[in-house]
């Protein structure tokens, strides 16, 4: 501040143009005060909701993938295809197998169905009559077995055709074509790009602050866009070390942007009112920003001290006062200047902005 008092006391006069506010040859404005949003913000990451990593539940070689990174993908199409031909020649065993079993069947049930006429009629013993239903139910059983082999090798054979759970795009994968594929490693990661969230750390004193309001948004500087926030979820286990909770905005569905951008998560506090001026009517000269003001039938370059940046203008903390004009064409009001009053021109007042 008292580097700012010294700059302001050292204002430069530019011109004492004999014009009024309304015959600039410029765009002008009056300042005057507006309502602003208190933020705090934390830095984020957008990420999907819905991003699956898809592994192997059986072995086997890659035999294709018919998808590359960054391909869309609909929730059913085949990711992965795995070798089949060792569970294919497991099947056909299996199958003679159930063929046998069941000719065996039904060899025991003739068996069992002449027995039981026979006992019916006294013309069988009891130990016969039990030994044909021994015989019928363990021919059953062989039955059985084949019969669960097969539909696990159908299960197996199923599962060598591996498929997106999801509709999105593919975002990694995780082998390649002839490599060995194992039980529970993964293969191929897919993301869900229409829902997204923003995920930023926030320190714990600050939880009850910023969200007190229940209001916040997402700014994603890359678009130049903010979002309100769907829903604010905070992860109930927090970081020992850092003594920080993840904190989750949920962003509105088709929002334009990609998993892995840059965020800031933005907590609404309330409003306060500030004068604001806008980017464009500011003057950088090295170290020093100002504005140029219309005072009368006077303009001057005044000396500003800035805070942030808000959708509304940039925040002035110290220079202006509530009412005064000030140029939105800088290069203008200082072109003006010098065909005005030349003389008065310092050296190196050139502008940029």
């Amino acid at each position: 501040m008292k580097r700012l008092a010294l700059l302001l006391a050292g204002l430069v006069l530019l011109g004492g143009a004999s014009a009024s506010a309304a015959e600039m040859p410029f765009k002008t404005m009056v300042v005057k005060p507006r309502s602003l949003e208190r933020i705090r913000s934390a830095p984020g990451t957008v990420e999907s909701r819905l991003s699956s990593r898809i592994s192997a539940e059986v072995s086997g070689q890659v035999e294709s993938m018919p998808y590359d990174v960054g391909d869309a993908v609909s929730k059913g199409d085949t990711l992965v295809r795995l070798d089949d031909s060792s569970l294919r020649a497991q099947m056909a065993v299996a199958k003679a197998a159930l063929q046998a079993a069941q000719a065996r069947v039904k060899e025991a049930r003739q068996n069992f169905d002449r027995i039981k006429s026979l006992y019916g009629k006294n013309s069988a013993s009891k130990q016969q009559m039990d030994k044909a239903t021994a015989g019928l139910e363990k021919a059953q059983a062989q039955r059985t077995q084949a019969q669960a082999e097969i539909r696990k090798l159908r299960i197996r054979l199923d599962k060598t055709t591996i498929t997106s759970p999801v509709s999105g795009v593919v975002v990694r994968t995780h082998i390649e074509e002839g490599e060995l594929a194992q039980p529970g490693a993964p293969l191929v990661t897919v993301l869900e790009p229409k829902h997204l969230r923003l995920t930023a750390r926030v320190q714990e004193s600050r939880i009850p602050q910023l969200l007190g309001g229940g209001k916040a948004r997402a700014w994603i500087p890359a678009l130049g866009k903010r979002f309100p926030a769907k829903r604010v979820t905070i992860v109930p286990q927090g970081d020992p070390r850092t003594h920080t909770f993840q904190v989750r905005l949920r962003l509105p569905e088709g929002v334009p942007a990609s998993a892995g951008m840059f965020g800031r998560a933005e907590f609404l506090l309330g409003t306060y009112k500030a004068l604001v001026v806008p980017p464009r009517a500011v003057v950088h000269r090295s170290e020093i920003t100002g504005v140029y003001v219309v005072e009368g039938d006077r303009v001057v370059f005044r000396l500003l001290e800035l805070g942030d940046n808000t959708p509304k203008g940039t925040e002035v903390l110290a220079g202006l006062q509530s009412g005064e004009r000030i140029a939105l064409e800088p290069e203008k009001a200082l072109l003006y200047l010098k065909e005005q009053q030349p003389a008065e021109e310092p050296q190196g007042a050139g502008a940029s902005h």
